[in-house]
């Protein structure tokens, strides 16, 4: 079984000059459970598919196909977790032209209090900015995180992080209203999202992977592109054509991975699932 290589233009890897602090900025995240995990890219705006600008009564098709698509990742997930699974969003991008590091914050001030946070704050990553915000919107854990770069680029995150059970359509507002905001910023952007909990049912790996994927088949048709295991993961990406977004592995589109990691602590399995990949630690 060959170890998953997922091959991601990732926004925030866009520019190559840019490579190193990027990596680093991805570290104010949440990492791969470990450095033998593959590693999980967020999606690119090039590489996503389903993000016509058309629109009725005010809303996008992408952003119709974006709820559609997260409704169903919250109902997978709760079909198989424990009711204390957590739903985080993640909305990147690259600001379009390089400006100078104060235009940088002010612009990132102005974004913050577009979206409804205060007090923006700024620390150093290798060398470079980070502009960061963070408070609590509609119930929802929200972080803003500004990365800028000494040549003058500008790499821009926000997370949503939420009760799966009881915040998802409070999250999926959000999402579409936080898109929309970041493009008027001049912020090209994408999303990713992924829902993690407890196993519902005792098993082992190997049985809850099956339980999940089983029952995911039964819904969506799905094919399996890359796997990884090690003696607690198992971790598996799928080509799923009826979802919206998807990074590319080589020449085939990613749609979905599941994963599932034995917690020694509690004794049981923890289910992260993600579209079009899994961006959290798991």
């Amino acid at each position: 079984m060959r170890k998953m290589r997922i091959q991601i233009i990732v926004m925030m890897l866009l520019l190559c000059g840019a490579a190193g602090m990027m990596a680093g900025f991805a570290g104010t995240a949440d990492s791969n459970r470990n450095e033998s995990a593959p590693y999980a890219g967020e999606a690119s705006a090039s590489a996503l598919r389903g993000t016509e600008e058309s629109s009725v009564n005010g809303i996008t098709r992408a952003g119709e196909a974006a709820e559609s698509d997260l409704t169903l990742l919250a109902a997978l997930g709760q079909e198989h977790m424990e009711p204390s699974a957590i739903l985080t969003v993640k909305i990147q991008g690259e600001m379009i032209n390089s400006i100078p590091k104060d235009q940088a914050k002010t612009t990132a001030e102005q974004l913050a209090r577009t979206m409804g946070l205060s007090g923006i704050t700024t620390s150093q990553l290798q060398g470079n900015e980070v502009f960061q915000a963070e408070g609590v919107l509609s119930g929802v854990s929200v972080h803003l995180d500004w990365a800028f770069t000494t040549e003058g680029h500008s790499y821009v995150r926000a997370m949503l992080v939420g009760d799966a059970a009881g915040q998802s359509r409070e999250m999926m507002t959000l999402q579409q209203q936080i898109q929309e905001m970041m493009k008027q910023a001049g912020i090209p952007n994408s999303w990713n999202a992924s829902i993690q909990g407890y196993a519902s049912e005792t098993a082992s790996v190997d049985g809850t992977m099956a339980q999940v994927e089983g029952a995911v088949a039964q819904k969506l048709s799905l094919r399996p592109v890359e796997d990884y295991a090690d003696d607690t993961t198992q971790s598996r990406s799928y080509e799923v054509p009826s979802l919206g977004a998807f990074v590319m592995s080589g020449d085939t589109p990613i749609h979905m991975q599941i994963a599932v990691h034995e917690d020694s602590m509690k004794k049981s399995s923890r289910i992260t699932i993600g579209f079009p990949v899994i961006t959290i630690e798991y």
